[in-house]
């Protein structure tokens, strides 16, 4: 299709040629930075078919942001492998010469992705290695953890420096790190502020509790803001990557996830982080420009009467526009006209002899409860003493319900597991109702080479150099690097009522007595009580 018949093309000049730095607002995690001689796009989304199974659109709407200087890039940076972040349909209407630059991940699925848009060059960036586009570089900077494939970019122009956060959640030592590779000085800070998340929203919970959770999420997306500011100190803070909108009637519901859920609009992170940060903090729009040197704004003219309180009436509109996309999604995902079970067996047989370690932690019996023709009532044994599949569903702890017709999709290749959560087209329940990062990892990467990386990853930290912490009037030796995803617990750890650490940085909490996760399925953390004998005075 062409892009003038599937969206508004317009001609504009938000990101036109400039001698300094400039940045447009492509919409959601999109982004332009232009100079006199360079253009580059960072994460482009404009696909009107959305993300995840028609389930994601951007919000607002950002058609208004497909000008003709958008279509002309020198290269495209993608952070990672997300379809709100990386647009094969927008990859397609662009020149094969342009180069996609992504960060070195330890599986081909971002690559996949790319190459699934048709051939064209892909440079690959190790970690913190600088790479010329133009007359800027880009850096990527990865999450420690190999069990989550987010990277920030950061991108220079002389003293100029823009760091781009979007879904990556990085420790605090690698933000000062950041700042001290640009020379000190970061110009504008890009990050997220709303979630890319199916937890708590597609779990079976009571309504009150499902509000609870969201409410607990949204705080400490917020709460990481804050930190993630405070380390960078950049000049200018914007709330970016997020959040979605979801258009088609069957995930409407998920809309109210902004008024107190884990999806806040862009106003309303603004509106909560200006007050708690030393920075500045800018809302930008579709369209809208971005000056580094007279750190001014300009608006993009079609927002002149947009109003967030306006939601409902906004999303209807913008609904009737994408109707004809959205029954092109489900077209394409018919009801199957044969039974999936012996698929979804030889599926399952190929994953569960890939690592041993992973069954290891996950220890659980999963089952899938698919409904509709070509479905059934299955579970996968996830324990490395019994690994199996099998055709009932039976004594499971943790089961997923979703309609049988997005199954060959899994299958097949063409959506992975974590794309499909992400479309929020399931429901789940678990007991215990205890997160396990290894069966969401198995799930996601599916190839040996990624779940050896995290194996050698969590199999390598340090649990003999120690930090003390004191809980009340008591006091404890505990191993440094947190067991989870080896963040610093000198810096991301914070001790609540009742003996409990808790890392900030993906909030798992350990009892200090026992050392045992109390938030999910995860290593214990090893610890040891010191004596109660008083302590001799600090010299003043």
């Amino acid at each position: 299709m062409e892009v003038a018949a599937a969206l508004r093309v317009r001609s504009g000049d938000a990101i036109q040629g400039c001698e300094a730095m400039r940045l447009g607002a492509l919409g959601h995690a999109g982004l332009a930075v232009a100079t006199e001689t360079t253009r580059v796009l960072v994460d482009p989304w404009f696909d009107p078919h959305g993300a995840f199974l028609g389930s994601w659109f951007p919000y607002p709407d950002n058609s208004v942001a497909l000008t003709p200087e958008v279509l002309d890039p020198d290269a495209v940076v993608v952070t990672h492998e997300h379809f709100d972040h990386l647009d094969p349909w927008f990859l397609a209407q662009l020149a094969p010469t342009v180069p996609v630059v992504v960060c070195q991940f330890p599986s081909f699925a971002l690559r996949d992705k790319i190459l699934a848009a048709g051939e064209r060059e892909i440079v690959e960036l190790p970690p913190w290695e600088r790479h010329r586009i133009g007359d800027v570089s880009v850096f990527f900077v990865p999450e420690e953890s190999p069990m989550n494939h987010d990277a920030a970019v950061v991108v220079t122009h002389g003293d100029e420096a823009v760091v781009d956060l979007n879904d990556a959640r990085l420790s605090p030592a690698q933000l000062r790190e950041i700042r001290r590779e640009v020379g000190g000085r970061v110009d504008v800070l890009l990050l997220q502020g709303a979630g890319a998340s199916w937890y708590p929203i597609c779990y079976e919970y009571p309504p009150e509790r499902r509000r609870e959770l969201s409410a607990q999420k949204r705080a400490a997306k917020l709460n990481y803001m804050v930190r993630a500011v405070g380390a960078t100190g950049p000049r200018v803070a914007v709330p970016f990557a997020g959040p979605p909108c979801f258009l088609d009637p069957a995930l409407a519901v998920h809309n109210q996830e902004m008024d107190e859920g884990i999806f806040p609009d862009l106003a309303t992170v603004a509106a909560w982080l200006q007050p708690r940060v030393r920075a500045r903090v800018e809302v930008l729009l579709p369209g809208d420009a971005w000056d580094l040197t007279t750190t001014t704004r300009e608006p993009e003219p079609s927002w002149h009467d947009f109003d967030w309180s306006r939601r409902g009436e906004y999303l209807a509109g913008y609904a009737a526009r994408r109707r004809t996309f959205l029954d092109e999604v489900w077209a394409a995902h018919p009801e199957p006209a044969r039974a999936l079970w012996p698929e979804f067996h030889a599926y399952f047989e190929r994953l569960l002899a890939m690592n041993r370690y992973f069954l290891e932690r996950i220890d659980l019996r999963v089952g899938f409860d698919l409904s509709g023709p070509g479905g059934g009532r299955w579970s996968v044994d996830l324990r490395a003493g019994a690994p199996a599949v099998h055709p009932v569903l039976e004594d499971c702890q943790y089961v997923y319900r979703f309609d049988a017709r997005w199954l060959p999709a899994i299958l097949d290749g063409t959506i992975g597991w974590e794309d499909f959560l992400l479309s929020l087209r399931f429901s789940a329940a678990r007991d215990p109702d205890v997160y396990n990062d290894h069966l969401l990892g198995i799930l996601k990467f599916a190839t040996p080479s990624a779940l050896a990386a995290v194996e050698r990853f969590e199999t390598s930290i340090d649990v003999e150099e120690t930090i003390t912490v004191t809980a009340g009037d008591r006091r404890y030796r505990v191993q440094r690097w947190c067991p989870h995803a080896g963040h610093d617990l000198s810096e991301t750890g914070q001790v609540l009522p009742g003996g409990v650490l808790q890392c900030l940085a993906h909030h798992y909490e350990f009892d200090l007595d026992s050392g045992q996760c109390l938030t999910g399925a995860c290593p214990a953390l090893r610890t040891e009580r010191l004596s109660d004998e008083p302590q001799p005075a600090r010299p003043a």
